[in-house]
């Protein structure tokens, strides 16, 4: 029940960051990491890929009481990189032809954690990974990140 209702009171939440997010612009070598109190989340991995091989990223960093659900999505087509807050991202999920968001992770986390992601190569072109550690309770984002990288022949 507490995803699913999250997911639900985002939605009004979202249209209302849909309108006030500003994303954040990175460079293909993006490998942001935030952090607020002591909650924070890092996303290491490869700038470049040769089409056709697999590659991974590591999503880690702290989690607390409060923030402690972790959830990360590819971007296949980025815009401007990530928005800054779940909320606002989650929005972006909703307009598939615009970002081309694939959840990649969806899942509880407490204390120092660390997870792989793997990715293939499949598409040329810049892609991206959104992460956010937030509250499963209420939504609010207490650490993101946003790592981009370029597939290439």
């Amino acid at each position: 029940m507490g995803m699913r209702m999250l997911r639900r009171g985002l939605l009004i939440s979202a249209a209302v960051a849909m309108l006030t997010a500003v994303p954040i612009v990175s460079s293909g070598a993006s490998l942001r990491a935030s952090h607020s109190g002591h909650a924070t989340l890092v996303l290491k991995g490869p700038r470049t890929n040769k089409m056709g091989a697999s590659f991974n990223y590591t999503i880690s960093g702290t989690a607390t009481r409060t923030a402690n659900y972790l959830i990360a999505w590819e971007q296949f087509y980025p815009q401007g990189g990530c928005a800054s807050t779940y909320a606002g991202e989650s929005v972006r999920a909703y307009f598939d032809s615009t970002y081309g968001l694939t959840l990649f992770t969806d899942r509880s986390v407490s204390g120092s954690y660390s997870m792989r992601e793997q990715f293939s190569a499949e598409h040329t072109g810049k892609h991206g990974l959104c992460a956010y550690l937030v509250s499963s309770v209420t939504g609010t984002t207490y650490a993101w990140g946003g790592a981009f990288w370029n597939n290439v022949k």
